[in-house]
């Protein structure tokens, strides 16, 4: 199953990602990488990411960018035919 997992960079969306590749499943995650919180903790998780894909042998791609980015999510859609999506992209407190 190719599964889209927005926000991947995040608590839930890294868990989310590592468990789908954990099961086998194809990943493409997106994240802005944005400086709300620590940014050093979300690299850090997109390297577990990477390294989880290469122990599973699961499929697995990054795309750093910001769901806002309306020509960037239709290349995103375009390029990959997506079986789910997982929208987890969330900032609390704004607007």
């Amino acid at each position: 199953m190719k599964v889209l997992v927005t926000g991947n960079a995040g608590f839930i969306g890294f868990h989310t990602a590592r468990r789908l590749l954990e099961r086998g499943d194809s990943v493409v995650g997106i994240d802005c990488v944005n400086d709300y919180y620590d940014t050093t903790l979300k690299e850090s998780r997109l390297q577990e990411l990477h390294a989880a894909a290469a122990e599973t042998g699961s499929p697995y791609t990054f795309i750093r960018a910001n769901l806002a980015d309306r020509a960037t999510i239709e290349h995103c859609f375009s390029e990959h035919r997506f079986d789910r999506v997982i929208h987890l992209a969330a900032q609390a407190g704004r607007l």
